[in-house]
């Protein structure tokens, strides 16, 4: 949900739009939807991710919802417990949590929280987030978001599984994926069902869409950098702009791209990894709606071809 400079649009749109799209993913047997939050941004980034999977969830009856993440030390735990339990069961036990640190400086600012602090919230928060949604009926299932081995570590200590991030390559997945077991092995013992983030468009037409995708994955990878890796003191824009674009030259390598035997192809490599609930993003920045709906049709023919 974003209006992008090169194709704004109403924010309120926007809202229409994926309720628009979680039907259209139902219609085509997708088993859910996934939802990620930002704060304090001019583009519309949703901020409420819970509430909009409340939406989803009263406007279909069978798809899955998912919050890819939610940035928990920049909320009340016990208010995120609560409206997890009350969706739940309004949802009969459709919706999902992912939660994760956060990074952005003006995020943690915005909200008077010192980004220093954040791993200690959640070493606090998190262990009583999934006492309350283990205990509740139904259950909400509670992933941990991560992109480090301290992340991988913590989730390993309470049983929760991963939710890994979209710019990891498969050496960096399999290296959290070693440190979670080394770490589950000492304590309890933890699940193997983990999930993962990728990056995904199925076309049968890579020359047609790489064209129309290109300013929407450099206008999101520049925007996700910019927030990751802030200008230096000192560094002139110039340099830090180089320093941008090389590293949106590397995350672009993590697209999968391509047909719907090609995806379903790649796609495997991760569950042979051990990652088994597998969401893709094929929504960057603000897609035509045609060519968005066309790349969700076509993923659902991979989910076709998996199944077979």
């Amino acid at each position: 949900m974003q209006s992008v400079p090169h194709r704004p649009d109403h924010h309120v749109k926007l809202y229409r739009d994926v309720l628009e799209d979680a039907e259209l993913a139902e219609a085509l047997g997708f088993d859910s939807i996934w939802l990620s939050e930002h704060h304090f941004w001019f583009d519309g980034y949703c901020p409420a991710d819970i509430v909009v999977a409340g939406a989803i969830l009263g406007r279909t009856r069978r798809l899955g919802v998912g919050t890819a993440v939610m940035l928990l030390p920049m909320h009340s735990m016990q208010k995120v417990a609560d409206d997890a339990a009350t969706i739940g069961r309004l949802g009969d036990g459709r919706l999902s949590l992912g939660v994760a640190l956060g990074y952005r400086d003006a995020e943690f600012d915005g909200f008077g929280v010192r980004r220093k602090d954040r791993g200690k919230l959640m070493d606090v928060m998190l262990p009583r987030l999934a006492e309350s949604c283990r205990s509740v009926d139904p259950v909400v299932p509670l992933y941990v978001g991560v992109a480090t081995a301290i992340a991988a570590q913590r989730a390993a200590r309470l049983g929760l599984p991963l939710f890994a991030d979209s710019t990891m390559s498969v050496a960096e997945l399999r290296e959290i994926l070693d440190t979670y077991n080394a770490a589950a092995a000492r304590g309890v013992n933890a699940p193997r069902a983990h999930a993962l983030q990728r990056d995904v468009f199925v076309t049968d037409d890579r020359e047609r869409d790489w064209a129309m995708l290109m300013p929407e994955l450099r206008y999101m990878r520049r925007q996700y950098g910019g927030w990751s890796y802030p200008q230096k003191a000192g560094e002139s824009v110039p340099a830090y702009l180089h320093r941008l674009d090389a590293d949106i030259e590397v995350k672009l390598k993590n697209l999968i791209m391509g047909d719907a035997g090609y995806v379903a192809t790649r796609l495997r490599e991760f569950e042979a990894l051990g990652f088994h609930l597998i969401v893709c993003r094929s929504q960057f920045g603000n897609l035509p709606r045609e060519s968005l709906h066309r790349a969700f049709t076509g993923l659902s023919h991979v989910r076709e071809v998996i199944s077979q």
